[in-house]
C-alpha cells in the first residue's frame, strides 16, 4: 500500500482513446476482436481500463503509437457501433483518460491478480455476463473523490497449442480448457487500483473489486491477490515474472465491457456527446462568423460557423420550449454587430422584443420594427415603390394562389390578377383597394380609364367584360375572391399595413450599398417583423409574412446588376418558414441563387411534417448546415440517417433544452455531427417602448390616417380618431357607395 504520488504524462508510452461502447456488446464479437489483436505483427502491447469515479463506470484502450491505428481499425471493424475518441473530443472532465496520472491527493491501494490454474483449466466463458455486473455494481458504489481502475495489460503472444491426450472421462471444464488451448493467448498482467481519502476505503475497494472477480474461479481456478506498486499500474507494465496466460474467450469477463443491459454505473447512452470538428471550432471574430453555443465535448471552446458558411443557409429544427427562439435572437444580434443587414420573421413577437431590447445604441436609430399589431404600424405596399408594375402584381398574386391553392379557380385568377395590375400601373395604389376597385364603380372608373387606353388589349378587354356584367352577376363573379380578401382586410391593423399606398420604409433600403449611407437619411440596418399570429389569427398573419418574404426576395433579385463585391450580405431569419417562404418558381433553385446574392437563410420550424413536399426538399438539399435540438421520433429517425452513423433516433430525441446536434458547413464540406450548447441571451439594453417608439416616428404611419385616406378614395366621411379603429371598411356596402371625385389628372369618370 503506497500513497499517491504524480506519475509524468505518458509514462507507459501508450496512446489512450477513450471508448464508447453500445449496450450491449456482443461477449462473442469481443472475443473475436482480441483473436484479430492476438495476430497483429509483432504482438504490440494493448492495455484495456475499467475506471469507475463518483459512480460512473468509463473505460478506454491503449496500445504503442505506431499500433494504435490497427488496433482502432479492429475495433471498428468487430464491434459495430463502438467509438474510440481521442482527448480533443472529450470533456475537461474526462481527461484523465488520456494521461497515466493517478489523479488524488489521498491513499491509493494497488494489488495484482494473478489466476491460479490446475492442469490447464479455463476461466468460465459463461460467467463473464454475471461478473461483469459484479464489477460495475462495486465501480457504481464510488464516491466522489474516490476512483477505481481495472488493469489488463496484455504482452507476448502465445501461439495455438494442440492440447495433451486425454485422461480419464472428459469433463466440460477439460473440453473448454482444450479448446482454449487452440486459440492465440496472451501473456498478461491484471492489476487493480483504489484511489480514495483514506488507505482503509482503497483497501476496501480493492477488495469489492477482487470479490467480483472471484465469479470466475472454479474447482480448477483459483484468484490469487498480492500487493503492486502505483508505478507498475501507471506504466501498465507487461507481466514480467509472473503472468495470466488468457485466451481471447476468457477476456470478456475481465473488461467490465456491457455484455448485457441494465447494468450499474453505465452513462446514459444517449444523448451521446460528439466531439467538435476543429473546423467549427476555431477563433473566430464577429466580422468573421456567428457563435451558435459551446461545445458539450469541450465547454471552453465555442461552435461558430462562418460568414461565407452563412450565406448557403441554416436549417434549425425543433419543438416549441428547446431553444430555438434563442438561438436565432444570438444569430440576429451577432450579425447586426457585425455589420450584416438583419431581417427577422417573427410569428409571435416574443423573438423581436428579445432581438430589439439587446440591439447596440448605435443601431436603435437603425432599426425598423413592423409590429402589425401596432397603431401606428409600418407599411408593406407591393404596389409601390418603383418596381416593374407587372412583378408587383405577379408577386401578389403569386403568394394569393399559394394561400388558396385549395379553393383557387381560374375566375379568381383572372381577376385578382387584372385588379393588381390596374392598381400596381396607377403607382398611388395599395392591396387595400382591391375591394374598392371592383365594387365601387366610381372608383373604378378613376382607376381603369387611363389603363385601358394604354392595354386595351389585355386590361382594356377585361374591364369591358366586368362593365358589361350585370350587379348580381358581378357580385357572383368576385364572391370567391371577396371571401379570401375580406377576412383579412376588415382587419384595422392589416388595414393599416397594407392601405399605405406611400409607405416610408421599401425593403429594397434594406439591400442598399454602403454608399448610401452618407445620405442624409441613413439606410436602414435591422428590420424586425412581429406578426402578431395570435392578434391577427393564422390567416392574416401568414399573408403578411408571405408578402414581406417575397419582397425581400424581389429586391435581392434587383441586386443582379450590381457587381459582386457591392452585394453585402443580407442576413434573414425566418421562424415557422412553412408559413411565409412562398417564392415563385422552384425553390430549390432559388435558395442557391440566394448565396450569390448575398442573401442568406436561416430556416426555423417545429417539425419535418409542416414542411409542404417542395419546401422540405429544397430546404433538406440546400441548406447546408443543420442545428437539430430535441425531435420527435419520425424527425428523429430522418436526420439521424444523416450522421453517417454517429447518432440514432434516441439520441435526438433524449437532447435536454437548450442542447442540439449541429451539422455544419466550414471548409466547403459539411462536417460531422457534434454536441452543442446554446447560451442564454444577455441582459437586455433598452426599454421595450423606446425602440418601438423610435420605429413609429421614423416609418410608422397612424392608422387614422390610413382610414381617412381610404375613406377620402371611397367618397365617405373620414372617421375619427376614436372610431378608427372599430369602424366599418370603407368598402363594407358593396356597390352602394357614392362615386368619388376623379383622382388622376385629365380624366373624367361617370356616376354609378
Amino acid at each position: 500500500m503506497t500513497a499517491a504520488r504524480r506519475a509524468p504524462l505518458g509514462a507507459s508510452g501508450l496512446v489512450w482513446r477513450r471508448l464508447e461502447l453500445p449496450v450491449p456488446v456482443d461477449q462473442a464479437r469481443v472475443q473475436a476482436f482480441f483473436v484479430a489483436v492476438a495476430t497483429l505483427p509483432g504482438g504490440p502491447v494493448v492495455a484495456c481500463e475499467l475506471i469507475g469515479s463518483a459512480g460512473t463506470v468509463r473505460w478506454r484502450i491503449g496500445a504503442l503509437p505506431g499500433a494504435l491505428h490497427n488496433v482502432q481499425a479492429l475495433a471498428l471493424a468487430h464491434l459495430p457501433g463502438v467509438r474510440l475518441v481521442r482527448q480533443s473530443g472529450v470533456a475537461a472532465a474526462d481527461s484523465e483518460l488520456f494521461c497515466d496520472d493517478i489523479g488524488t491527493d489521498g491513499a491509493v491501494a494497488v494489488a495484482n491478480l494473478y489466476f491460479r490454474r490446475r492442469a490447464g483449466a479455463a476461466l468460465p466463458s459463461d460467467s463473464a455476463e454475471a461478473v461483469t455486473r459484479s464489477l460495475l455494481a462495486a465501480l457504481a458504489a464510488t464516491h466522489r473523490g474516490e476512483t477505481v481502475r481495472v488493469q489488463l495489460v496484455l504482452g507476448g503472444r502465445q501461439r495455438p497449442q494442440e492440447p495433451d491426450p486425454p485422461v480419464g472421462t472428459a469433463t466440460t471444464g477439460r473440453r473448454q480448457a482444450e479448446a482454449a488451448q487452440r486459440e492465440h493467448g496472451f501473456w498478461s498482467s491484471l492489476r487493480i487500483s483504489a484511489a480514495a481519502p483514506h488507505l482503509e476505503r482503497a483497501r476496501g475497494l480493492v477488495l469489492a473489486i477482487s470479490a467480483a472477480l472471484r465469479g470466475l474461479e472454479t474447482p480448477q481456478v483459483r484468484l490469487q491477490v498480492w500487493r503492486s506498486t502505483v508505478r507498475a499500474l501507471v506504466e501498465a507494465r507487461p507481466p514480467w515474472l509472473v503472468a495470466n496466460v488468457l485466451r481471447p474467450a476468457e477476456i470478456p469477463g475481465l473488461l467490465g465491457w456491457p455484455l448485457c443491459e441494465g447494468l450499474p454505473g453505465l452513462a446514459p447512452q444517449h444523448p451521446r456527446v460528439l466531439p467538435a470538428p476543429a473546423a467549427v471550432t476555431a477563433s473566430l471574430t464577429s466580422n468573421q462568423g456567428r457563435v451558435l453555443g459551446r461545445a458539450v465535448s469541450e465547454p471552453s471552446r465555442s461552435v461558430a460557423l462562418s460568414a461565407e458558411a452563412s450565406l448557403r443557409h441554416l436549417h434549425v429544427l425543433g419543438p416549441t420550449g428547446v431553444g430555438k427562439s434563442t438561438l436565432l435572437a444570438h444569430l440576429a444580434l451577432q450579425d447586426a454587430e457585425a455589420g450584416r443587414r438583419v431581417v427577422v420573421i417573427d410569428p409571435k413577437g416574443d423573438l423581436v422584443t428579445d432581438i430589439a431590447t439587446r440591439l447596440p445604441a448605435h443601431l436603435v436609430t437603425r432599426t425598423v420594427i413592423l409590429d402589425a399589431a401596432d397603431t401606428q404600424p409600418v407599411g408593406v405596399n407591393p404596389l409601390a415603390g418603383g418596381q416593374s408594375p407587372d412583378l408587383a402584381a405577379d408577386l401578389l398574386l403569386g403568394v394569393f394562389r399559394s394561400l388558396y391553392a385549395d379553393s383557387w379557380g381560374p375566375r379568381t385568377q383572372d381577376i385578382l390578377h387584372a385588379s393588381l395590375l390596374s392598381l400596381a400601373r396607377r403607382g398611388d395604389a395599395s392591396l387595400a383597394m382591391v375591394p374598392l376597385l371592383l365594387t365601387n364603380p366610381g372608383f373604378r372608373r378613376s382607376v381603369t380609364g387611363s389603363v385601358v387606353r394604354r392595354d386595351p388589349l389585355g386590361l382594356g378587354a377585361f374591364w369591358a367584360w366586368y362593365e358589361a356584367l350585370s350587379e348580381a352577376e358581378r357580385r357572383q363573379a368576385i364572391a370567391p375572391l371577396m371571401n379570401k380578401l375580406r377576412p383579412i382586410l376588415l382587419r384595422p391593423q392589416l388595414r393599416a399595413v397594407f392601405g399605405q399606398r406611400s409607405p416610408k420604409f421599401a425593403w429594397r433600403q434594406i439591400f442598399a450599398h454602403d454608399d448610401a449611407d452618407n445620405a442624409q437619411e441613413p439606410v436602414p440596418r435591422v428590420v424586425l417583423v412581429s406578426l402578431a399570429k395570435g392578434t391577427l389569427g393564422q390567416e392574416a398573419s401568414q399573408l403578411l409574412g408571405s408578402v414581406i418574404v417575397s419582397l425581400i426576395w424581389q429586391a435581392a433579385l434587383e441586386r443582379i446588376r450590381l457587381p459582386e463585391r457591392q452585394r453585402h450580405a443580407v442576413m434573414l431569419h425566418i421562424d415557422e418558414v412553412q408559413d411565409y417562404l412562398r417564392l415563385p418558381g422552384d425553390l430549390g433553385a432559388a435558395l442557391a441563387q440566394a448565396r450569390g446574392l448575398g442573401l442568406g437563410l436561416t430556416l426555423s420550424h417545429q417539425h419535418l411534417g409542416q414542411l409542404p413536399k417542395a419546401l422540405l426538399a429544397g430546404v433538406m438539399a440546400n441548406a447546408r448546415s443543420r442545428v437539430a435540438f430535441s425531435l420527435p421520433r419520425e424527425d428523429a429517425r430522418t436526420i439521424a440517417a444523416l450522421s453517417a452513423g454517429l447518432l440514432e433516433a434516441e439520441d435526438y430525441q433524449q437532447l435536454p433544452a437548450y442542447h442540439a446536434y449541429a451539422s455544419l458547413l466550414a471548409d466547403g464540406q459539411t462536417q460531422p455531427p457534434l454536441s452543442l450548447r446554446t447560451e442564454p441571451l444577455p441582459a437586455p439594453l433598452h426599454r421595450p417602448e423606446r425602440i418601438w417608439q423610435t420605429s413609429r416616428q421614423r416609418y410608422g404611419q397612424a392608422l387614422s390616417a390610413v382610414e381617412a385616406d381610404l375613406a377620402r378614395l371611397a367618397g365617405m366621411p373620414s372617421p375619427s380618431d376614436d372610431t378608427a379603429r372599430h369602424a366599418p371598411h370603407p368598402t363594407d356596402d358593396i356597390g352602394r357607395v357614392r362615386r368619388p371625385p376623379s383622382t388622376d389628372d385629365g380624366q373624367s369618370g361617370g356616376g354609378s
